[in-house]
């Protein structure tokens, strides 16, 4: 396990909601911000990287035929697993991204709040296998809080620079919070007024 692993579950240890999931408006309304920047209503195969206790993960699973939710704490996943355990179409995994990495196709793959824990060669070999995960039609979304990640290489704004400098993707907006970073990838270079014909 990395250093982000030990960070991770030194901090679900005693505690199932380190950031106030539950608690901060801020939070919730990042997440409804996240689903209303994407494209479609639904998305056959979703991968969320980084799913923490599944708070993002609950509103994935609303336009998701299947998702895989995966994170590389032991706690978090169990966390994950009680608050998704009734969603048939919803698996929750351990894993340490780019180590492991999916092999099928996705339509929508979700990346909220975790690229800054990698190095920068992780994050490098991360980008390589989201060019080759996406289906013809599929999406990458891209979430970070702007301010200061403590002990670590990255932080938001060098992620997305070195989203946007590799992904050989449409880049289809950014949306810039004072306190965090959305941008929006696609396969389909189409905007969507003009994928549905209104334009």
């Amino acid at each position: 396990m990395n250093n982000a692993g030990q960070y991770f579950e030194a901090l679900y240890h005693h505690n199932n909601d380190p950031w106030g999931y539950d608690q901060h408006w801020y939070e919730a309304r990042k997440r409804q911000i996240c689903l209303a920047v994407l494209t479609q209503q639904h998305y056959p195969k979703v991968l969320e990287i980084g799913c923490s206790n599944g708070h993002l993960s609950a509103c994935l699973a609303k336009i998701s035929g299947e998702l895989l939710c995966v994170d590389v704490s032991a706690h978090a996943v169990h966390w994950a697993s009680q608050r998704l355990k009734d969603l048939t179409h919803v698996i929750v995994e351990q894993h340490q991204i780019p180590e492991y990495f999916p092999e099928q196709k996705f339509d929508l793959i979700v990346i909220s709040e975790v690229a800054y824990y990698l190095s920068l060669n992780e994050l490098q070999s991360l980008i390589q296998q989201l060019k080759v995960s996406l289906t013809p039609q599929g999406e990458i979304l891209c979430c970070h809080w702007r301010h200061d990640i403590q002990d670590f290489e990255l932080n938001a704004a060098l992620v997305h620079q070195h989203l946007k400098q590799s992904l050989s993707l449409s880049h289809y907006l950014s949306l810039n919070d004072p306190d965090f970073i959305i941008d929006l990838w696609t396969v389909n270079p189409c905007s969507l007024a003009k994928q549905q014909g209104l334009i």
